[in-house]
């Protein structure tokens, strides 16, 4: 019986890995993305590991003692490795094509068969080897436990700085100003090179009529959590790492060793020596505990899933029975399945736009910051807005061109508000994508659409969009030119001494 429950418990460590493999190894991908503990997320996958492992051995543990156990182990040994196989993709390096993984899987059961009738004791050999090395997979499931328990203890990184001309009344601010808008995702092709006809972009428009618009843009990456920091240092990021006291570090392509990425090596260290107010809202990346130093006022947030079916601030009920559910669903219907998967990674999304959105808002209207950063979470999936009917959706129907129209609507907000301050004349606004639509990326996910295909033109456009209004700028221009993304910084070192932010 000891055995049988050891191989349970590896058993539900190996099913349920797809869950919290980004948890084990300190988690950093996970700890970096989220202000909130990570102890009702990893109790829940503990209970989830625990109950898994309970339910195999009742179904395993009174078979075992029956005649007829050795055509249930050959049963057991021909299904459970093509089982764990197929179920693990997620977590493979590569895609593996389904057809490779069938053939293996045929190949191994012919193999058993051949075994069985042919070498009887080759196949009695086999089969204890794999009964002990089940067994010993419990070792695997003991350590990702005690990793997880681990990370229960850790603390999470500060989400807000709050500045005293937010909370005390101030007098008219008298200073430029500078508005940086990254809008995740944002592709040159869909918003202004190839737009589709049924997509209406006033917004977009209006800034376009007033601001150079770079239509060769080069990109820094596809990795949100590599390019903002490159374009905030100056520097190409191509690694990163984050200890559990939440010191973040980064390797700079070319440069050797690891370095130390403050807010005083930032664009936000040289606007404050400048003697610029800085100010940030961001998504996803923990912007007021890593730049902290040079930062004013700030606020980020991240209500996403992280892993599996879980998010950090969900309760440990919801993030010990949903998964499970999920895997109850999956039996009976994939369709429904994935429905409801993908029901509650829109409203995970949504739950931390609005909340981002009511800060971006709120400091814009304050007029006292003069150098502001926002990072928004859209177009980036999934989609959040319905522009025929001009709301917020709560099931993962809407597009790309969705998710566009939902940005030209916040963008019109910014503007209104910007347009009505005294100081817009001595206004500079850049607004960018830190990539473009990753169509390789969301081709094969649950929420690509038709319109996605026909938006797409079935093709990967790697340019980002970028427009860059300087101040009393009155007239459209456009580059052509290849310029890189990483040009942004220095654009943006000049508008802050005062000169025409240029690529």
């Amino acid at each position: 019986m000891r055995k049988k429950l050891l191989q349970s418990l590896g058993f539900a460590s190996l099913y349920l890995l797809v869950n919290y493999a980004d948890l084990l190894g300190g988690g950093q991908n996970v700890r970096l993305h989220t202000p909130f503990s990570l102890a009702t997320l990893c109790l829940a996958q503990v209970t989830d590991i625990l109950l898994v492992a309970f339910v195999v051995f009742l179904a395993l543990a009174p078979i075992s003692l029956t005649g007829f156990y050795p055509s249930v182990q050959f049963l057991l040994a021909a299904a459970v490795p093509p089982f764990i196989l197929f179920h693990e993709q997620p977590l493979y390096p590569v895609a593996m094509p389904p057809h490779l993984l069938q053939l293996i899987t045929i190949l191994w059961i012919l193999l058993l068969i051949h075994l069985r009738l042919r070498a009887g004791n080759l196949y009695r050999t086999v089969i204890h080897f794999g009964s002990a090395l089940a067994a010993g997979f419990a070792l695997f499931a003991l350590l990702s436990i005690a990793q997880l328990l681990w990370l229960v203890c850790w603390h999470p990184p500060q989400q807000q700085i709050v500045a005293a001309w937010q909370t005390t009344p101030q007098p008219p601010r008298d200073h430029p100003l500078i508005l940086w808008i990254v809008f995740d995702e944002l592709a040159y092709d869909q918003t202004f090179g190839h737009r589709d006809t049924s997509l209406a972009l006033p917004n977009f428009d209006r800034l376009r009529a007033m601001s150079t618009l770079y239509t060769n843009v080069q990109p820094d990456g596809s990795r949100t959590v590599r390019v903002l920091p490159s374009l905030l240092s100056g520097l190409t990021v191509d690694d990163w790492s984050l200890d559990l006291h939440n010191r973040f570090q980064v390797h700079f392509t070319g440069v050797d060793g690891w370095h130390q990425l403050p807010g005083s090596a930032t664009l936000f260290g040289d606007a404050h020596r400048l003697g610029w107010r800085t100010a940030v809202v961001g998504w996803y990346n923990p912007y007021c505990a890593i730049y902290a130093d040079a930062l004013d006022s700030c606020y980020w947030t991240n209500t996403d899933e992280l892993t599996g079916s879980m998010a950090a601030q969900d309760s440990l009920t919801h993030n010990t029975l949903f998964p499970l559910a999920h895997i109850l669903r999956r039996r009976l219907s994939t369709q429904t399945a994935s429905r409801v998967l993908d029901t509650d990674e829109v409203q995970h999304h949504l739950q931390g736009h609005l909340d981002l959105e009511a800060h971006r808002l709120k400091l814009l209207s304050t007029d006292q910051a003069d150098f502001l950063f926002f990072h928004v979470g859209i177009p980036h999936a999934p989609n959040l807005w319905n522009r025929r009917v001009n709301t917020y959706v709560h099931s993962c129907d809407a597009s790309y061109l969705d998710s566009l129209a939902l940005a030209d609507r916040l963008l019109g907000e910014y503007l209104d508000i910007l347009q009505a301050s005294p100081r817009w004349p001595r206004t500079t606004v850049i607004v960018q994508g830190d990539h473009s639509w990753r169509t390789n990326l969301w081709r094969y996910s649950a929420t690509w659409t038709a319109e996605d295909t026909a938006a797409s033109h079935n093709r990967f456009d790697s340019r980002p969009a970028l427009l860059i209004h300087a101040a009393g700028q009155s007239q459209p221009a456009s580059v052509d030119a290849p310029v890189p993304l990483l040009g942004v910084h220095a654009a943006i070192q000049r508008a802050l001494a005062n000169q025409p932010p240029e690529l």
